[in-house]
């Protein structure tokens, strides 16, 4: 581990408490899940092979539930990989003592961890519970139409919702609101909203943003000064305001992605994640009920 490495490891520790080993995880599972090629037959291909005479509903099936599981896949992945640069960058700022480069990165994995439990969270309960019937897809042995809505929806929407204005009519998907996604994180971890409020009036243009610099004297014998090297200072306080919140806003951001790769083993698809061992799974609220579906 290089300098550089350690340092990082042990702001992080200082910073998320124990969710901490989480980095770690990430880091053990990415070289075995990168090494996963996706397939994703393209419109074009699709609507040829629909106007071809041997064109089955199994083959239907087959290939919705192949690309579904394929985007879990993609999702859970890119989490945990946005996840731990956002980390990186929150570390990189509380040891450069830059109090509003810290808010602004930590206010950026808030972002990142409401968008992953609003995308994400239901997922991997959902892909266990339906385990067979996809199952049975893959063999491209259903004949039956399967549609799978409370899967397909959020997935496409975490994976392709652009910040843009949609125009009527416009098919594109448009990302939410970044308040709506912190308030989906609110569900998780009560607090997320009143940190992010704090978060925004710092890197927004604010007297939060300046008033840290503040030297005021409590005494009144002298008048105020301009202190530019309070934000380590800052950055302790805003950490001691909201003790625990990066720590659940980091453990939320991980948990759905790593239940997702998890439930994926059962499909013999993807890569096989031996990292994944490191976590405790039963400490983690919804794999009762995961694991439940995975032994039926």
């Amino acid at each position: 581990m290089t300098e550089s490495e350690h340092q990082m490891q042990s702001t992080a520790r200082k910073l998320f408490g124990g969710a901490a080993r989480y980095l770690d995880i990430i880091d053990d599972i990415l070289p075995v899940a990168l090494r996963h090629e996706y397939r994703f037959m393209s419109d074009e291909t699709f609507a040829q092979r629909q106007k071809s005479g041997d064109f089955s509903i199994e083959e239907l099936n087959f290939i919705t539930s192949l690309e579904l599981i394929e985007k879990a896949h993609l999702a859970a992945v890119t989490a945990l990989i946005r996840t731990k640069r956002w980390v990186e960058a929150i570390c990189l700022m509380a040891d450069a003592d830059n109090f509003v480069g810290f808010a602004s990165t930590a206010r950026g994995l808030v972002e990142s961890a409401g968008d992953i439990v609003d995308g994400l969270l239901k997922i991997a309960p959902s892909l266990a519970e339906y385990h067979n019937e996809i199952s049975v897809c893959l063999a491209g042995k259903e004949s039956g139409f399967v549609i799978m809505k409370e899967l397909e929806e959020p997935l496409d929407h975490y994976v392709h919702a652009r910040w843009i204005r949609v125009k009527a009519g416009d098919k594109q998907i448009k990302a939410k609101d970044n308040a709506s996604y912190v308030r989906a994180l609110e569900t998780a971890v009560p607090g997320a909203l009143s940190l992010y409020h704090r978060l925004c009036s710092i890197t927004h243009p604010s007297s939060a943003s300046i008033d840290y610099l503040y030297d005021i004297d409590s005494t009144g014998t002298r008048g105020m000064k301009l202190a530019p090297s309070k934000d380590a200072s800052a950055i302790d306080t805003l950490c001691r305001e909201f003790p625990s919140a990066l720590h659940d806003v980091l453990m939320m951001s991980c948990n759905p992605s790593l239940l997702i790769l998890r439930v994926l083993h059962k499909f013999g698809i993807h890569p096989q994640l031996k990292g994944l061992k490191k976590l405790e799974f039963a400490k983690i609220k919804a794999w009762p009920g995961i694991e439940k579906h995975l032994k039926h």
